[in-house]
């Protein structure tokens, strides 16, 4: 059955990439090559009913044989980021501001690699939340753990039968928004609905499956974000 895929709108000014090496700060520990294909990322959640008006973040990740961390802002909101380049590791931060109360997918970081096995988070790693009167709101966000981009069978393999699973999951269960920790099982794979969110958007729909495809007949080497 053939299916109609909706347009993949460019959300660019949602994703900043957050460390550019200068030329004479590269090292023997270098940076990922033109040739890097795998998009490692991390997910962060916000819990809906916990009123969170503002995140403060930060990444770290290693330099070898990766790019800087893209950052990805999901929750609609205002954002403030920058970052560094040292001689072993990536570094960046920044805060985001909601429009209103932030919930549900907020942001994620996303490292492109050579092989995912280079893909390494540095120790400041880390994303607080604050109320609207700047108090700290504990226990409000949750994470996920790095996932390969496109690898919804935990085989560090993306090909057709990722993209299978997800259709199969787009028809079957019709899923769109997905929360913290929630999964389908398909075909022996207990997949993480955030794991099929591949234009990183907040939804799981036909744009994923169509970036899916596009990745895996080679219309793309790398999902930048």
């Amino acid at each position: 059955m053939k299916h109609t895929f909706k347009k993949i709108a460019a959300t660019l000014s949602a994703a900043v990439m957050c460390a550019l090496p200068a030329v004479n700060a590269l090292s023997a520990n270098a940076t990922a090559s033109a040739n890097a294909r795998y998009t490692m990322r991390k997910v962060y959640w916000v819990d809906s009913t916990a009123n969170v008006k503002k995140l403060e973040f930060g990444f770290t990740n290693q330099r070898g044989g990766c790019s800087p961390a893209t950052i990805t802002t999901i929750a609609p909101g205002t954002k403030s980021v920058g970052g560094s380049a040292g001689d072993s590791y990536y570094n960046c931060g920044g805060t985001l501001t909601g429009y209103g109360y932030i919930g549900g997918p907020a942001l994620s970081f996303s490292v492109v690699c050579d092989k995912p096995s280079y893909y390494k988070e540095g120790s400041n790693v880390y994303c607080r939340a604050y109320k609207a009167n700047g108090t700290q709101s504990f226990n409000s966000v949750h994470y996920s753990q790095a996932f390969l981009v496109g690898d919804l069978s935990g085989d560090n393999v993306i090909d057709g039968y990722d993209y299978a699973i997800l259709d199969y999951a787009l028809n079957q269960f019709g899923i769109n928004s997905y929360g913290f920790n929630s999964q389908v099982y398909i075909w022996g794979n207990t997949v993480n609905k955030y794991q099929m969110d591949i234009d990183d958007d907040g939804d799981v729909d036909s744009a994923d499956s169509a970036l899916l495809m596009k990745y895996i007949s080679g219309q793309i080497t790398r999902f930048e974000k």
